[in-house]
């Protein structure tokens, strides 16, 4: 899911998305989930790793409203390391503002 720039709220297509994916993944057994926040390069290295984490926390926090077992997600924050597009520093890239998650089931 993707967010504004220097923002860490939800946008509404992220809460239909987590929706989407909580209910799918709840008709499994989930082994483990893995929420990883990413900015892009706009802003200072320090700031975006903590925007990232932001990023990665509120996800966790609505698949766990959702009920995703929040004792089987773990978070990871990656700051503006390893975007989806590459870009110069201070770029502000849309594809970079991201989260994604990895849900394991069996």
């Amino acid at each position: 899911m993707y967010f504004e720039w220097d923002k860490s709220d939800l946008t509404a297509a992220a809460h239909q998305l987590i929706a989407s994916a909580a209910s799918k993944a709840q008709r499994c057994t989930i082994t483990l989930a893995t929420v990883t926040g990413y900015t892009d390069k706009s802003g200072s290295r320090r700031y975006n790793v903590g925007l990232s984490k932001r990023r990665a926390e509120i996800v966790r926090t609505e698949l766990v409203s959702r009920g995703v077992n929040g004792g089987l997600i773990t978070i990871d924050y990656k700051g503006e390391t390893d975007p989806a597009v590459q870009t110069p520093d201070g770029a502000r890239e849309p594809l970079n503002r991201r989260s994604a998650v990895f849900i394991q089931v069996r």
